[in-house]
C-alpha cells in the first residue's frame, strides 16, 4: 500500500520566498497563509542541467521506485535516513520529508522566482520542471532572529605517507583550503583569505575565535559575498552594505557600536555553540579518517589495482584510466554496507595499502568529500552582549548539504589538486603559510 505524500502544488509562487541556492538545489521559505504542513519549512528544488544524484539514479536502475514507476524520493532524504543518521547525532541533522510537485506548478513557480535569483546563477540554469517530488525541510534560517551559515571545509593536513616527494613539503605544511584560497584570490575571486579551517576545527578557543574573526572580516569586506559565511536576519540573507550591519543583526543597544565591537559580540555568541556541541569534532574525525590516503595515495592505489587487472593474455599492459573512471557509483545498499564496515572494523594500517581494499578507499574518499563540502547552520538571538548567558541548546546547530558525491568526480578532484599545488609552488618559501594540525582523537584520549 503506497503512502500518501503531501502536495505543495496547491500553493502559489507568492507563498514562497527565495532564500539561497547551491550548485544542485534552490531553497525557498514558506511565507504563505497559516498551514500546519508548511509553517516553518523550506522547499528544496532540484536544478536542471545538474548531474543526477547517485542514489536517485541507483534507485531507478535497481527497481526501487514506488509501484507504478513513480519517481523515488530525493537522494538527500534517503541518504540521510539510512546513512547520515548513523554518523551524525540526530539532533544536528535537518528534518527532511518528500513532497509532491508537478510540471505545470514548477514551470509557473520558476517563472515567478527567476527574478529573485542572482544573475550568475540564473544564467547557468533553473528549476528542473520534470521532477514529481521535492524536499521539504525545517526552516533553519527563518523563524529566528539571526542565523549564520558556515562552510568550514577541510579540517586536516593530509597523511604524509602517501604524498609524492615533490608535493610532501607543501601539502604537509599548508592546508588545502589555504592553498586554494591563495590561488583563487590571485585569479580575482572573492575568497576568505586568512581563514584557516584547521583553526576552526582545533577545539582551541583562541584559535577558533581567530577563525570566526577571519570569517567575519572577509564577510564584511566582501559585502556578504564570500561562500564560507552567510548571515540571515529574520530569514533574509543580508550583506553589510546594502542592508547595514549593526542596525540589523544586533539589538538596538549595539547599533552605534564599531564593527570591532560587533565582531566580538558575533564571536561571543557563536563560539559556545561551536565549542559545547560535538559538531566540529565529529566532522573533523569523519573527514580525516575517511580520507586516509589523500587523492594522491588513492590515485596510486587505483593505478596499482588497474595494472593488476589490465594485463592482456599476451602480456601487454593497458594504461589505466583516470582514478574512478569506470568504477560503478555506490548504491544505497553499497553505502549501508560501507558504513557497517567503517564503524565496525579495526582501524586500517594506512601505511601500506592493498589493491583488494580499493573499493573501500574509493567510497571512503567520496564520503569524506561530502563532509568537506557540508555547511553548518547556527541559530541565535540578535546580538546583545548584556544578555545573560544560558546553557547551549544543541538543536541550534545543524549540519546541512550532505548529499552523496558521484564517482566520476574523483578525476576532477585529482586534477584540481595538482593545479592547486602547482600554483602554490610558485609562492616564495618565506611567504608560504604554515597551518597547524594538532588534532587528537578525544575518543582514543579518553
Amino acid at each position: 500500500m503506497s503512502v500518501s505524500i503531501f502536495s505543495v502544488s496547491s500553493t502559489l509562487p507568492s507563498h514562497w520566498k527565495y532564500i539561497s541556492e547551491g550548485g544542485a538545489t534552490i531553497v525557498f521559505s514558506y511565507i504563505g497563509p497559516p498551514n500546519a504542513e508548511l509553517d516553518g519549512t523550506v522547499l528544496r528544488l532540484r536544478k536542471s542541467g545538474v548531474q543526477t544524484p547517485v542514489l536517485e539514479k541507483s534507485q531507478s536502475q535497481f527497481g526501487l521506485m514506488d509501484g507504478g514507476g513513480e519517481e523515488p524520493d530525493d537522494a538527500s532524504i534517503v541518504f540521510q535516513e539510512q546513512c547520515m543518521e548513523r554518523l551524525i547525532p540526530l539532533v544536528h541533522l535537518p528534518r527532511l520529508r518528500s513532497v509532491r510537485v508537478d510540471e505545470a506548478w514548477l514551470t509557473e513557480f520558476a517563472r515567478a522566482h527567476d527574478v529573485d535569483r542572482p544573475l550568475e546563477r540564473s544564467a547557468v540554469g533553473g528549476i528542473d520542471t520534470s521532477k514529481n517530488k521535492a524536499v521539504l525541510a525545517n526552516d533553519l534560517v527563518g523563524g529566528v532572529a539571526l542565523a549564520v551559515e558556515i562552510k568550514p571545509k577541510w579540517s586536516f593536513l593530509p597523511n604524509k605517507t602517501h604524498l609524492s616527494e615533490i608535493n610532501h613539503p607543501i601539502k604537509s605544511s599548508t592546508c588545502r583550503f589555504c592553498m586554494h584560497s591563495h590561488m583563487r584570490s590571485g585569479e580575482g575571486e572573492s575568497v576568505s583569505l586568512g581563514y584557516c579551517p584547521l583553526d576552526l576545527f582545533s577545539n582551541n578557543p583562541a584559535r577558533m575565535r581567530k577563525a570566526v574573526y577571519s570569517l567575519y572580516d572577509n564577510w564584511l569586506k566582501s559585502d556578504g559575498s564570500v561562500n564560507n559565511l552567510k548571515v540571515f536576519v529574520h530569514g533574509k540573507k543580508i550583506g553589510t552594505v546594502e542592508v547595514g550591519l549593526s542596525s540589523n543583526f544586533s539589538c538596538w543597544k549595539m547599533r552605534k557600536k564599531t564593527d570591532d565591537v560587533v565582531r566580538e559580540a558575533f564571536a561571543d555568541a557563536m563560539l559556545p555553540l561551536l565549542i559545547d556541541t560535538p559538531v566540529l569534532r565529529v566532522l573533523n574525525k569523519i573527514q580525516r579518517t575517511l580520507d586516509a590516503l589523500d587523492i594522491e595515495g588513492l590515485s596510486l592505489l587505483w593505478k596499482r589495482a588497474q595494472t593488476v587487472a589490465e594485463v592482456t593474455p599476451n602480456g601487454y599492459s593497458v594504461p589505466p584510466p583516470a582514478v574512478g573512471v569506470g568504477a560503478p557509483n555506490p548504491t544505497l545498499a553499497d553505502w549501508a554496507s560501507f558504513i557497517d564496515n567503517y564503524l565496525s572494523r579495526p582501524p586500517f594500517n594506512h601505511t601500506s595499502t592493498n589493491p583488494e581494499d580499493l573499493r573501500y578507499y574509493l567510497l571512503a574518499y567520496l564520503l569524506s568529500a561530502t563532509f568537506k563540502d557540508c555547511s553548518v547552520i547556527i541559530r541565535m538571538d540578535l546580538l546583545d552582549p548584556s544578555r545573560p548567558k544560558t546553557a547551549v541548546d544543541p538543536s541550534k546547530v545543524t549540519i546541512i548539504d550532505l548529499d552523496p558525491k558521484n564517482m566520476n568526480r574523483l578525476q576532477k578532484w585529482e586534477k584540481l589538486d595538482q593545479v592547486i599545488v602547482e600554483a602554490y609552488r610558485e609562492v616564495a618559501l618565506e611567504d608560504r603559510k604554515t597551518c597547524v594540525d594538532d588534532w587528537v582523537d578525544s575518543d582514543e584520549e579518553a
